[in-house]
């Protein structure tokens, strides 16, 4: 059972990466304490360890920057100063909680970015109506929605039961009749969000099934291997923060192993390791790496054909 210093530290990380989008009953629900009181306490314990909070006229809690900030400092997310006042915090706590935390820690420069910019119009726009669209259990259209998996945009037509603003997502089963699944939708991919006057149909299809590093829910998954120089290593994390769970010191020094299942499709998997080929070495599995050759294969024959037509 978490402790009330983990609890807080665990309040904060989740303030700072969702801002103005919890009020103390939604906090409440996260930490699963039973009391508003309770959150109270922790927001005091945070405030007597000079970390401001704050709430908007909806009593929605954010953390209030250090003042003095440049204007571009304010912007961003946590100076280094800030990560070590919140890293003193994590040395209250039992070795495995304060190891866990501050995994999370560091990669919440990532996440608190996707919470500024979930702040942003119109971004706020499409929150409110999915929020509203969950409360109400109707469908929505995902307006001009931009699919990397089918490389095309068109409208989806889904069942929203699941937000995450901090990381920028949906949870939501799309009804396409080619599809019917779980999947996550970005919100930076979707135009506008449209309210249907249709219910939801399908909502004992509504999962919460684990994603993988690149944000696909498939029921069929292979267990991944790599070895990532810095380079790709900090492209991996940069374009896919979920990725940090995977991810290891390597063997040698600067390298990061990289260990995880993943969608048996490899989607997203072999976009990244073809763009940092010579920063990347597969260790299995072996569909993989035969994936990545007949992928490889056909854009040399591309490049090749376009060189030979060139002037």
């Amino acid at each position: 059972m978490p402790t009330p210093t983990t609890n807080a530290v665990r309040m904060l990380l989740k303030l700072l990466a969702a801002p103005k989008r919890l009020t103390r009953q939604n906090l409440a629900d996260f930490l699963g304490v039973p009391k508003l009181d309770t959150v109270t306490g922790y927001m005091n314990n945070l405030r007597a360890a000079g970390i401001e909070i704050e709430h908007d006229v909806h009593f929605r809690y954010y953390v209030v920057p250090r003042k003095g900030f440049q204007e571009l400092e304010y912007l961003s997310p946590l100076s280094e100063t800030d990560k070590s006042r919140l890293k003193r915090l994590l040395g209250q706590l039992p070795t495995a909680e304060a190891t866990q935390l501050y995994n999370k820690l560091e990669s919440l420069y990532d996440y608190q970015q996707l919470g500024l910019e979930a702040l942003r119009e119109p971004e706020i726009e499409k929150i409110n109506d999915i929020e509203r669209a969950c409360r109400e259990k109707r469908r929505i259209l995902l307006v001009g929605y931009r699919s990397r998996s089918g490389n095309d945009v068109r409208d989806r037509k889904v069942e929203a039961f699941a937000l995450e603003p901090e990381r920028g997502m949906i949870r939501a089963y799309d009804v396409d009749p080619d599809k019917r699944r779980t999947s996550f939708f970005l919100l930076s991919r979707m135009e506008r969000v449209t309210i249907l006057d249709e219910p939801w149909m399908c909502e004992a299809q509504h999962f919460y099934r684990q994603a993988d590093a690149f944000n696909i829910v498939m029921d069929k998954t292979e267990l991944v291997h790599l070895t990532l120089k810095v380079s790709a290593y900090n492209d991996l994390i940069e374009r896919h923060p979920q990725a940090r769970q995977y991810i290891r010191p390597g063997k040698e020094s600067n390298t990061y192993d990289f260990q995880g299942r993943i969608n048996a499709s490899f989607i997203g998997l072999i976009p990244f390791v073809l763009g940092n080929h010579r920063h990347v070495e597969v260790h299995r599995p072996k569909g993989l790496l035969i994936k990545l050759g007949e992928e490889a294969a056909q854009q040399r024959k591309k490049w090749i054909m376009k060189g030979e037509g060139a002037p």
